[in-house]
């Protein structure tokens, strides 16, 4: 018996048009449809193009998507006025819009070029992918369905010498280390070490309390299963230390043996530093838990100088969460200690590292009793220089502190007269009734002032060489060797300055001292030389 095998050329014509049309995989789809979208948080020029070439690939997803139930959603009828309207909608309208029409791995593409844009130093304009993120945040379940890859791209992306866009970073792993704490653990240990050179991150998850909470209990968990040679055992006491810190189950009076055994600040392991300063900064902004860190104000002065700047930042903010928690019989001690440690501070290159050891210090003077105001005086005397010359900062904020803190040495002090021209900013008179108080002290003002000659900011560079040239004119006759080594230092000045008006002013003040220094009487009196510098 003979079968037919030929096939019918009906049946084949069936299973064609059942058979599902084969989508187009294009892997930088992502990419392209984010980079568009991105440019409507900031409509230009360009617009109706932008327009134009996303709705040829929304129609084209869409179509690719028609015979997807799963993922199919109704487009409209025409993109382009749909989009359009998008342009002037409010971001959160743009994001669900947009999304909307999306599949998942098209919303993850978009996502993950958003957070590459940020990270890229040589793309300026950013709005649009910020603008992204912040409403992606709104809506995690539409967006965030991968957080293993999200958690993977951001540290792979991050630069924290991407100072424009590091705070956006910081934002979205805290949003994600809240939400998904063992998703975010588990990528982050894979992608950076806890204790390693690039903790930046790990700071930004250890910067608010109950996140902090949530990850250093995943921390626990997870080292459990870790061989004994992964952590060293200082490591491991870090991470008990801040455990039994961040859950209060420590008493006051084991917190500091507790953070002895780390032997934190001798250690080699350096980068163990920046995560434990975090937490503590953090942990220190409870009342009860400042309250429980008194016995680690000593250990927080250790940083103030010898370490970077962001270190020193995080101890004096610890420092000030502290002590703010102290009886003023208790603070005075202490505040005597610390005020020493943040002179060193008050010049540093960093404006934020300025204004908090200046506010501290002003904050200081308040804390002192009876017994130790004559200590605190002199501690006052050897800065008084410093303060009045930072009037003069470029920094608002260095500024407004400088002027805060020598107020409050004035009243500590009960001058009046001086409290009042402080707050006038009155720098000139100021010099005056500190040479008046006590003109044993001019040459110790001209060693003092004299370095600032050199400052990066012209405004510093001017007021010392005022202060300089007023406290200069006492040592006439009195130290030559001083005298000569200054004339020396104005005439460099002269030469080097860019700045005219300064430039002048030194050689003005130079011709001042020359004459006072050689006793001449040129027809000028003493009092109209020294209008000269005013």
């Amino acid at each position: 018996m003979l079968t037919d095998t030929a096939p019918k050329e009906d049946d084949e014509d069936e299973d064609e048009e059942e058979a599902p049309r084969a989508q187009i995989q294009i892997p930088v789809l992502g990419k392209l449809l984010g980079n568009l979208f991105f440019m409507l948080f900031k409509p230009n020029e360009s617009m109706s193009t932008v327009v134009e070439i996303l709705s040829t690939l929304m129609a084209f997803l869409s179509e690719q998507k028609s015979d997807n139930p799963e993922s199919y959603v109704q487009p409209p009828e025409d993109w382009e006025p749909e989009i359009t309207s998008w342009v002037n909608a409010s971001n959160a309208w743009k994001v669900e819009a947009f999304g909307r029409y999306l599949g998942p791995d098209e919303r993850m593409g978009v996502v993950l070029e958003a957070i590459e844009i940020l990270g890229r130093f040589n793309i300026k304009n950013k709005d649009g992918p910020v603008a992204f993120l912040e409403e992606v945040m709104n809506t995690p379940e539409m967006w965030l369905m991968d957080v293993p890859k999200v958690v993977r791209h951001i540290f792979q992306y991050y630069n924290e010498e991407n100072t424009a866009t590091a705070n956006n970073f910081h934002s979205l792993v805290i949003f994600l280390a809240d939400k998904w704490t063992d998703k975010v653990v588990t990528t982050a240990l894979e992608a950076t070490p806890i204790f390693s050179d690039n903790v930046s991150l790990w700071k930004a998850m250890f910067s608010v309390r109950e996140t902090l909470e949530k990850v250093v209990k995943e921390l626990q968990v997870q080292i459990q299963d870790w061989q004994d040679d992964i952590l060293t055992g200082q490591q491991k006491s870090c991470l008990t230390f801040l455990a039994m810190l961040t859950y209060g189950d420590v008493l006051e009076k084991r917190v500091r043996p507790l953070y002895k055994n780390m032997r934190l600040v001798k250690s080699p392991k350096k980068e163990m530093v920046p995560l434990v300063l975090r937490a503590l900064e953090t942990l220190s902004e409870s009342d009860d838990m400042a309250k429980k860190m008194k016995s680690l104000l000593p250990e927080m002065l250790k940083f103030l100088g010898n370490w970077s700047w962001d270190i020193s930042v995080m101890a004096l903010d610890t420092f000030r969460n502290v002590l703010g928690q102290l009886k003023k019989k208790e603070a005075s001690s202490m505040a005597l200690k610390a005020v020493e440690r943040l002179w060193k501070l008050f010049d540093a290159r960093e404006e934020c590292l300025r204004e908090r050891s200046i506010s501290l210090f002003k904050e200081l003077l308040g804390k002192t009793i009876w017994k130790d105001k004559e200590a605190m005086k002199r501690n006052s005397w050897k800065v008084m220089v410093q303060l009045v010359l930072h009037i003069s900062d470029e920094a608002p904020s260095v500024a407004k502190a400088s002027k805060e803190a020598v107020v409050a040495i004035a009243e500590l002090f009960k001058w009046k007269e001086f409290k009042e021209l402080a707050q006038k900013e009155e720098i000139w008179k100021m010099s005056e009734f500190l040479l008046a108080k006590d003109s044993s002290r001019a040459e110790q003002y001209v060693l003092e002032s004299q370095p600032y000659l050199l400052s990066p900011q012209a405004s510093m560079r001017e007021a010392a060489l005022r202060f300089l040239g007023l406290a200069a004119r006492r040592l006439a006759g009195r130290n030559e060797a001083t005298m000569d080594a200054l004339l020396t230092e104005l005439g460099l000045m002269e030469t080097r300055e860019k700045d005219p008006s300064i430039a002048a002013l030194a050689a003005q003040t130079g011709l001042i001292l020359t004459a006072l220094k050689d006793r001449r009487k040129s027809g000028l009196s003493l009092r109209g030389l020294c209008r000269w510098c005013r």
